[in-house]
C-alpha cells in the first residue's frame, strides 16, 4: 500500500513551522514496521472472525435478501438516479443517496448469493483496508511509526466500529472511509512533491467523489483539508486578523477543486432525489440547539469508554434548560473543547488530531436528519474515531516512565497499548454478539427501551422466524394498541394475519394499511392475496396491480398476478406476468415452470388446466 500510493514515512513538505514531536525509542525499521502492523490487522481480523457465521438482521432483510435490484445489471442506472431504498418505497423522499453502496452489495450477490458469512467477510475486509490506511495516514501527521501503530491498532479494535463491521448494512461506514482517507492521503502526496501536484491532485478529487457516492459524510473533507491548511499555512501579516485572513484565502485556494466535485456531486443528488430530505423531526431550533450537549456528550463517553454498545439508544429532544439532560451535558463538553483548545495549541500533531475527530462529528448535529429512535448511534463514530485514535497515540508516545526497554521501545508504552488493544478486543468480541442473527438482536432492539414500529416489527419477525407465530401476532396487536393508524403495524399485523391462514383480520388490517399510507406496495399485495384466498379475485386483481404500480420490480408482485388471472381464464396475461417474473428473478423455479405449463396449454389449444394453489410464503416481505 505505501509503495502504491508512493508515501515515505518523513515529514511533510512546509507542513508546520511547529518542529515534530520528539518521540522516545529506537527508530522501527521498515520491517518491523511491517511484521507490527501485519500483527495488527491479524488481531482486528480475529477479533472480528465471530461474525463470519452471523446472519442478516435488521435492514440487511429488505436491503440484500428482498431487494431485487440486486438481481441483475439492468437495474445498474437506478443506483445512480434513485435513493437507496428506492427499490422498497420508490415515492418515499430520502436522503440517502449511496450509488456505490448498492454496487458493492451487487457485486457481493454475484459473488455469495444470500450467503450471510461472503457478505460479513467482505465488511470485514473493508474495515482492515479503513486500518491499513489510517496506519498510513497517521504515519504522515504524527511523523511517528510507533504512534500510527498505536493509532492503527485503537482504530481497528475500537469497539463502536461493531456496528458498522458487524452488521452489514453498516458497511456504508468502513466503505466511504476507504475513499476519504484514501484522497486525504493523495492531497498529503500532492503537498509533499509539487512536480507530481497534479497527478495526486486528479486521483485524490476521483476518490473524494467516490466517497461522497458510497455515502453523503464523505462531503465534510474539504473542510478537513481547509482546517488542515489553516494550520499549516506559514503565511503572516502585521496582525493576527491579517495572518489569518490571508491563510484562510491560502487554504481557500487549495479546497476549491474539492468545492468543484461537491458542487457536481450535489447536483447529481439534486436531480436524482428532487428536494426530498427523509425522515424531518418537527423540533424548533432551540429543541435542537439543546438537545446537541447531549448527544455530544454521547459521542465522548463513547469515544472514551467503549463498553455497553449496543444497536440503539434512547434519545429524547430538550426544550428547556434541563440540568442533567442539557447543562451538566453542556459543562462536560466545554471542558473537552477546551483541554482540546489547549492541547492544540501546543501540538500541531494534536490540532491535527482533533480536527480529524471533530469535523467528521460535524453532520450529527443536523438531527432533523434522523428518525424517532435513531438521534445517536455508535457507527457515526466510525470516521471520528481515527482522529480520536491518533490523539491517544501520541499521549502514549508521550509518556516517560521507567527506563525499561521493549525490542527498543519504552515499555510502559507498549504495555499499555497493549493493554488498551486486549480490553477493546474483548470488548469488540462483547458488542458483536447482538448483530449473530434476529433473535439476538431483537431483545436490543426494543431492550434501551426504544419502542417504534421498526423495532416491534423486528421483534416480531425474530419471533416469527423462531415458529412462535402467536407470540409475535401479540407483540404487534399489543402495540397496536397505542399505534392503531401507523401504517407498519397494520401492515405487519395484517400480513402476519394472513400467512396463518386468518383471512378476516388480514383483510382487517391490510385494508387499514393502504388507507393509513397508499404509497406502500407491500400492503396492497397482501391485501390482494388475502381477496384472493377469500374468492374475491377481481379485488385481488385490482390489489396487486397497484402494487406493481408502485413497485413494478419488487420480489414475487408478477407472479402473484399472474396466478390471479390464471384463475380468472386469462392465461395469455398470466404468462406475460409470470415471463415478467422470470425477467426478474431468472432463479424462480416456480414460475419458470408455470410458463411452461401455460405455454404447453396455449400450444394446444386447450384452456381450463386446474390453476396452482395460491402461494401462503414466499412473499416480497421477510415474514
Amino acid at each position: 500500500m505505501r509503495q502504491v500510493l508512493g508515501l515515505k514515512q518523513t515529514s511533510l513538505k512546509d507542513a508546520s513551522p511547529v518542529p515534530a514531536a520528539e518521540f522516545s525509542g529506537t527508530p522501527l525499521s521498515d520491517r518491523a514496521v511491517t511484521m507490527a502492523l501485519g500483527f495488527i490487522l491479524c488481531v482486528v481480523f480475529l477479533a472480528y472472525l465471530n461474525t463470519l457465521w452471523f446472519s442478516f438482521v435488521h435492514d440487511d432483510i429488505f436491503q440484500i435478501v428482498g431487494n431485487a435490484w440486486l438481481r441483475s445489471w439492468k437495474f445498474l442506472p437506478r443506483y445512480f438516479t434513485s435513493e437507496v431504498w428506492a427499490f422498497r418505497r420508490p415515492i418515499f423522499p430520502s436522503a440517502y443517496y449511496r450509488p456505490l453502496f448498492l454496487l458493492w452489495f451487487r457485486l457481493q450477490y454475484l459473488a455469495f448469493g444470500l450467503n450471510p458469512w461472503g457478505w460479513h467477510l467482505c465488511t470485514v475486509l473493508c474495515h482492515l483496508g479503513v486500518t491499513l490506511l489510517a496506519y498510513y495516514t497517521a504515519a504522515e501527521l504524527l511523523k511517528d511509526r510507533l504512534a500510527a501503530l498505536f493509532a492503527a491498532m485503537i482504530f481497528g479494535l475500537h469497539p463502536t466500529h461493531a456496528e458498522a463491521v458487524a452488521w452489514v448494512s453498516g458497511v456504508t461506514e468502513p466503505l466511504f472511509a476507504i475513499f476519504v482517507l484514501a484522497s486525504y492521503l493523495c492531497y498529503l502526496k500532492k503537498r509533499a512533491l509539487p512536480g507530481q501536484a497534479r497527478t495526486y491532485l486528479s486521483a485524490s478529487l476521483i476518490l473524494y467523489g467516490l466517497g461522497c457516492l458510497a455515502k453523503e459524510t464523505a462531503v465534510v473533507l474539504p473542510l478537513i483539508i481547509f482546517a488542515c491548511e489553516f494550520l499549516w499555512g506559514r503565511r503572516t501579516a502585521p496582525s493576527q486578523w491579517r495572518t489569518w485572513f490571508w491563510r484562510c484565502l491560502d487554504a481557500l485556494k487549495v479546497t476549491t477543486p474539492y468545492v468543484v466535485v461537491f458542487a457536481i456531486y450535489m447536483t447529481a443528488r439534486v436531480l436524482s432525489l428532487g428536494h426530498g430530505h427523509g425522515p424531518r423531526a418537527e423540533q424548533s431550533l432551540l429543541s435542537v440547539l439543546l438537545t446537541w450537549p447531549s448527544v455530544l456528550w454521547f459521542y465522548i463517553q463513547h469515544l472514551v469508554w467503549p463498553t455497553h454498545l449496543i444497536p440503539f439508544y434512547p434519545g429524547d429532544y430538550y426544550s428547556s434548560l434541563d440540568f442533567h439532560g442539557v447543562l451538566l451535558p453542556a459543562f462536560a463538553v466545554l471542558i473537552v473543547g477546551a483541554v482540546l483548545w489547549f492541547w492544540a495549541r501546543r501540538s500541531t500533531e494534536a490540532a491535527v488530531g482533533a480536527i480529524w475527530m471533530v469535523v467528521p462529528l460535524l453532520p450529527v448535529l443536523k438531527l432533523s436528519a434522523f428518525s424517532e429512535g435513531h438521534l445517536v448511534h455508535d457507527r457515526y463514530l466510525y470516521l471520528p474515531s481515527f482522529g480520536f485514535a491518533m490523539l491517544v497515540a501520541l499521549g502514549l508516545r508521550h509518556l516517560r516512565i521507567g527506563s525499561g526497554r521493549i525490542w527498543g521501545q519504552p515499555a510502559i508504552q507498549l504495555v499499555l497499548a497493549g493493554a488498551i488493544g486486549l480490553a477493546m478486543g474483548v470488548e469488540v468480541i462483547a458488542a458483536t454478539a447482538c448483530y449473530t442473527n434476529l433473535s439476538s438482536f431483537a431483545p436490543y432492539d426494543t431492550g434501551a427501551g426504544i419502542h417504534s414500529p421498526k423495532s416491534e416489527e423486528d421483534l416480531g419477525l425474530s419471533l416469527w422466524r423462531q415458529g412462535h407465530r402467536d407470540e409475535a401476532i401479540k407483540i404487534y396487536q399489543d402495540f397496536w394498541q397505542t399505534h392503531q393508524d401507523d401504517w407498519e403495524v397494520n401492515y405487519s399485523l395484517g400480513s402476519a394475519y394472513y400467512l396463518t391462514g386468518k383471512l378476516a383480520e388480514a383483510d382487517r388490517y391490510l385494508t387499514h394499511a393502504v388507507q393509513v399510507d397508499p404509497t406502500q406496495s407491500d400492503s396492497f399485495f397482501y391485501l390482494g392475496l388475502t381477496k384472493m384466498q377469500m374468492g374475491d379475485l377481481n379485488a385481488a386483481a385490482v390489489n396487486v396491480k397497484q402494487a406493481i404500480a408502485l413497485r413494478p420490480d419488487a420480489d414475487h408482485y408478477h407472479r402473484g398476478l399472474g396466478i390471479i388471472l390464471q384463475m380468472q381464464g386469462n392465461f395469455p396475461a398470466a404468462l406475460s406476468e409470470f415471463r415478467k417474473e422470470v425477467d426478474l428473478d431468472p432463479d424462480d423455479a416456480i414460475s419458470l415452470q408455470q410458463v411452461r405449463n401455460i405455454e404447453a396449454v396455449l400450444a394446444a389449444g386447450r384452456k381450463g388446466t386446474p390453476p396452482p394453489s395460491p402461494p401462503t410464503s414466499g412473499s416480497s416481505t421477510a415474514h
